[in-house]
């Protein structure tokens, strides 16, 4: 709502009288889930809105007569008393601000005019300003899942306390949510608020994540999870089956428990769902992963710093020579990147049913590598014929993965820098090429790419778009790991894919996401 008033000298500047007015109007209006929805900026969940109760709503003023602040509330028509004497009311981060309070009834609800004693500038007045909710069951699992929820929906946690009545938990959206729930919640305070040394914590944690990485890796190699695929075994006997020292690798499994990867009674080890994906035997097996990660890549971060400076790789800087060059001289890193590629790919089940594939007509997956994708569209749209397209040596395996499609499937030698891409098709794939590349080679790729296509069909990317919420951490993590082991790569933004495809005659018209912040952009070809 957006209202503009003039002030009440001497009593209330015109902004904060807009800002009042405003704040009374939404006590009026809004509902508990409609107040949650312009909170969170998205319809909340039914079980959230029937745990809360919109209660009051907080506005900090400056005002050099707080008692003049009754009559502006009855101009709005609100009844108020005095201003209260002063107290100390809990601010962002736990500081403590000391405060005129006036209270006013809008209703059953109530609206509180908040006068701090030492001068607040605007914006921090504003940022002050907050909605409050009760918990009307102050059970402790329903007081963490409404956290839990309220985080999920994009809140961060800012401050909170306990005042002897009611645990007060605050969160920061677009606008300042606090919860009261009755009573002393010390657990979920805490979990709030973390630790008194949470920040050397949380940088503790980040500067060992590399033991974190080696530990995970190293239960890869030893083939822990593949024996403890029956069930539970003891340390002797795993360290008997793996080779290993049983006190050593006692501590080990202890760390691996701690993060989750292992379950534990006493002794005997276990397997946790996290766990399991090391084993070398179960769809989606991350065991791969966890080896190439710990280890050749491991060491090629090493030149993180090197990357940065100069611009190379880091790959190379430590190894002598770039990716592919060191796979085709090293044949066993080769086959562990294979698999760890591989083992990557899970999400690519799911991209069929993304793609709105016609009935009948023709795709062409350019670069398409093994030829899993391609087979996966082929076997999810039975009308339709592929073609894959990839340079000379790679398309060996191709042919064998494509072979039951029969005719419907075939594939063409050539380079997508150099050489005419098959033309003709309805649907053209580009899984996971543009994030080897930089804007000017992928502009290459693309203009060869549209140069195939007629007017109004398809090009669908699969990519790891950088998302505007800094908390989603994958894309910016692998963002640098392309900088580190390629030459040229990185992943972009969804701006930065929209315009390099309006660069070279394609339009983005929508955005599918896939798991692990994976998505299909949809684009098709412009005039």
């Amino acid at each position: 709502m957006s209202v503009t008033v003039s002030g009440v000298p001497g009593v209330l500047g015109g902004r904060d009288l807009d800002r009042l007015t405003a704040t009374v109007a939404f006590l009026r209006d809004r509902g508990t889930g409609d107040a949650l929805a312009a909170v969170v900026g998205a319809e909340p969940s039914a079980c959230l809105v029937r745990h809360l109760e919109f209660g009051r709503a907080a506005v900090f003023v400056a005002s050099a007569r707080p008692a003049g602040l009754v009559g502006v509330l009855a101009g709005l028509g609100v009844d108020a008393p005095e201003p209260r004497p002063d107290e100390v009311v809990r601010g962002r981060a736990g500081q403590e601000l000391d405060v005129r309070v006036v209270r006013g009834a809008v209703g059953s609800r109530e609206v509180r005019l908040l006068v701090p004693r030492a001068e607040m500038p605007e914006a921090e007045r504003e940022a002050e300003s907050h909605v409050a909710f009760r918990v009307t069951d102050a059970d402790d699992v329903v007081l963490r899942g409404a956290c839990a929820t309220l985080r999920d929906s994009g809140l961060t946690p800012d401050g909170g306390g306990y005042d002897g009545q009611d645990t007060t938990l605050c969160f920061r959206g677009t606008t300042r949510l606090v919860l009261h729930a009755p009573g002393h919640h010390a657990e979920a305070l805490e979990h709030h608020l973390g630790r008194p040394d949470q920040p050397r914590r949380s940088m503790l944690d980040l500067m060992t994540g590399a033991w974190r990485t080696r530990a995970v890796a190293a239960a890869a190699e030893l083939g822990i999870a593949d024996q403890l695929a029956d069930g539970p075994l003891d340390t002797a006997d795993l360290a008997a089956r793996t080779g290993s020292r049983p006190d050593k690798l006692r501590r080990v499994l202890a760390y691996l428990a701690g993060l989750g990867v292992l379950g534990r009674d006493g002794e005997r080890w276990s397997l946790t769902e996290v766990g399991t994906l090391l084993r070398d035997d179960v769809a989606g097996s991350q065991r791969d992963l966890a080896r190439i990660y710990g280890g050749l890549f491991y060491r090629s971060f090493s030149g993180l710093e090197h990357a940065v400076r100069t611009g190379e790789s880091g790959f190379s800087h430590v190894y002598g020579a770039q990716p592919f060059e060191h796979f085709a001289a090293n044949p066993a890193d080769a086959r562990l990147f294979e698999g760890a590629m591989a083992a990557g790919t899970a999400f690519l089940g799911l991209v069929p049913g993304l793609l709105d594939l016609p009935d009948t007509g023709t795709v062409v997956d350019v670069g398409g590598g093994d030829g899993r994708l391609l087979d996966l569209v082929l076997a999810a749209g039975p009308g339709l014929r592929g073609v894959l397209f990839d340079r000379p040596h790679v398309i060996g395996a191709a042919t064998d993965v494509l072979a039951g499609h029969g005719a419907r499937a075939s594939v063409v030698a050539g380079d997508f820098f150099h050489d005419p891409v098959p033309s003709g098709a309805d649907l053209y794939l580009l899984s996971r090429i543009m994030h080897d590349w930089d804007d000017e080679r992928c502009s290459v790729i693309l203009r060869n790419v549209r140069a195939a296509m007629a007017e109004g069909a398809t090009l669908a990317l699969v990519e790891r778009p950088i998302q505007g919420d800094p908390r989603t951490l994958l894309p910016l993590a692998f963002n640098v790991h392309m900088m580190v082991n390629t030459v040229q790569g990185g992943e972009r933004t969804t701006e930065e894919h929209r315009s390099l495809l309006a660069a070279n005659g394609f339009v983005l018209d929508d955005i599918r996401e896939l798991p692990l912040d994976m998505a299909v952009l949809v684009a098709r070809a412009a005039v």
